[in-house]
């Protein structure tokens, strides 16, 4: 036990000296608050999530529906049904059973006529995609960025609303008279308007825009939200395909980015999680608009891998998503893009099952890109950026505050940073700060690094805590010294028992090598580190 007394003041010692230096540290009790993995996720990701906007408009001639020979047909034979018992004898039920009949085969019943109504038709799709690369390559999905003629011409024929709604109201106002028509008859008949003029209806002077929604600095849109034109440079198929689109903006620079992993990143089981901009939030009139340019991240397991009958693989995942996620990135836990969410899984004959997502993986992006000369690359925006968090979401605000600033000067549109900026300076001055004292971070660096500097109050306290070293050393040497003597003392009234006398033994040991080469001073135990442990931080 004496042996060691004189170590333990050296421990406490070096544990003084090292507490002085080290004064900003962590303390054991107080270790960094612990981040959720989509808390996380969703902060590294959303800058470089983006709002896609695919527009049309044309001139549409739309001519008025007349009725063919067929169509007096079919309430004769509603009548034999009548009469058989097999469809109610009321007048609804009669023309829903004619209607419905319509609605499967419109031109054989109905015919363009005049007059023909000039309207003008417009068009506007939500999407969503994410940038690659700092200059402004992105991915999203096929369907994004075009319409077939034939799903083109059946949108147009539903944007005109007003039209479609006059003529349904004047055909039921002349079936039915002063009976009110129930809701599924007036649905059924705008059902048939709608593929009439679908079919019938003609279109001139039709131009698209594509553009990305930009968000305002500092997060938010508003009425005077940029849009930015970005062009398609290549496409895949739409679904079942390979439904994937390749874009670039010719304005943007150092724009953030996203981290493409391999299809091996991801297995059946794990989380999932998706980042977008549903339409149901995007579209609803309630939701304001400074924040409408927020993505949303869900979340969910991985289902199965599937295969389409044309062979391209996709991902069921249990994870919600609606129309306007189209196009977004799909992440593993780690945060790289492992598919890109395609759309919610339904039937041919119209049912879906709530909360699953279609997504193709990641390995289709990766041999789409390389087949059109496109390597991913993280932005320095995004490095520097991404170690700003790793500081912020540690507490240690002074490190991150520099690095924000740095953000903000490569990306001065990046929506976020501002108010990392004024949350850092808070916390600062609410003294929530954690950053250890002599260390503070390099704004330049995206790795996270940091640079160790001394001046100032810095030099006085290592100063002090020098002498303080020394004099308390100084202490425990004179105080070993002391002991030695007395040992010898001690020793000349009681040697040894007779055993075979060792050059070492019964000597203070100072200055030669202990046995078994040990230098300096009495050994640790087994199993003991020097001081000080390797690992700790100060």
């Amino acid at each position: 036990m004496k042996r060691w007394r004189g170590r333990a003041l050296v421990v406490a010692a070096l544990a003084a000296y090292m507490a002085v230096l080290g004064g900003g540290a962590y303390a054991e009790d107080d270790p960094p608050r612990e981040v959720a993995i989509g808390t996380r996720l969703a902060a590294q990701a959303n800058p470089a999530v983006q709002l896609l906007n695919l527009a049309y408009t044309a001139k549409m001639s739309v001519p008025t529906a007349g009725v063919t020979d067929a169509y007096q047909g079919l309430f004769d034979q509603a009548q034999k049904h009548v009469a058989a018992g097999r469809i109610p004898s009321d007048s609804q039920s009669i023309f829903k059973w004619v209607f419905r009949k319509i609605s499967a085969d419109v031109n054989t019943y109905l015919a363009p006529i005049n007059p023909v109504r000039p309207v003008d038709g417009e068009l506007s799709f939500w999407c969503t995609g994410w940038w690659i690369t700092p200059d402004g390559y992105m991915v999203t999905a096929a369907h994004c960025v075009g319409q077939s003629d034939e799903d083109l011409r059946a949108s147009f024929a539903a944007s005109i609303q007003d039209v479609t709604t006059k003529d349904a109201t004047e055909l039921l106002n002349n079936l039915m008279g002063s009976v009110e028509p129930d809701k599924e008859l007036t649905e059924l008949i705008v059902d048939v308007y709608t593929k009439f003029n679908a079919a019938n209806a003609e279109f001139s002077d039709v131009t698209k825009s594509l553009n990305v929604i930009s968000a305002l600095p500092g997060g938010g849109m508003d009425r005077t939200a940029t849009q930015t034109p970005i062009e398609v440079i290549a496409q895949g198929e739409v679904y079942p395909g390979k439904d994937y689109a390749l874009l670039k903006s010719s304005t943007v620079r150092n724009v953030p980015t996203l981290t493409l992993g391999t299809d091996g990143d991801a297995r059946v089981g794990d989380k999932l999680f998706i980042s977008g901009f549903p339409g149901i939030v995007t579209n609803a009139s309630f939701v304001s608009l400074q924040s409408k340019l927020y993505p949303s991240l869900t979340e969910g397991a991985f289902n199965a891998e599937r295969t389409t009958t044309g062979g391209v693989p996709y991902i069921q995942a249990q994870a919600p998503s609606w129309g306007g996620n189209s196009g977004g990135p799909v992440f593993n836990e780690a945060g790289k893009v492992i598919g890109v969410l395609v759309g919610g899984l339904g039937s041919e004959t119209g049912e879906s099952q709530e909360n699953q997502s279609w997504i193709l993986p990641v390995g289709q992006v990766n041999e789409f890109l390389a087949a059109n000369n496109v390597k991913p690359v993280q932005s320095e925006t995004t490095k520097v950026y991404n170690s700003a968090l790793d500081d912020f979401f540690a507490d240690r605000y002074k490190a991150a505050l520099p690095k924000f600033q740095k953000v903000a000067q490569l990306y001065p549109d990046h929506p976020y940073v501002a108010n990392y900026v004024t949350d850092s300076q808070e916390a600062i001055a609410a003294g929530r700060d954690k950053t250890p004292a002599d260390v503070n971070a390099s704004p330049a660096s995206g790795e996270g690094g940091f640079s160790f500097q001394i001046g100032g109050l810095g030099l006085a306290i290592i100063g002090g805590g020098v002498l303080l070293l020394i004099l308390i050393i100084t202490l425990i040497i004179s105080s070993s010294r002391r002991r030695a003597f007395q040992r010898r003392q001690a020793a000349a009234v009681a040697p040894f028992p007779s055993a075979p006398a060792q050059p070492w033994q019964g000597q203070p040991y100072q200055g030669r090598p202990y046995p078994g080469g040990q230098p300096g001073g009495y050994p640790p135990p087994v199993g003991q580190r020097p001081w000080p442990p390797s690992g700790n931080r100060y």
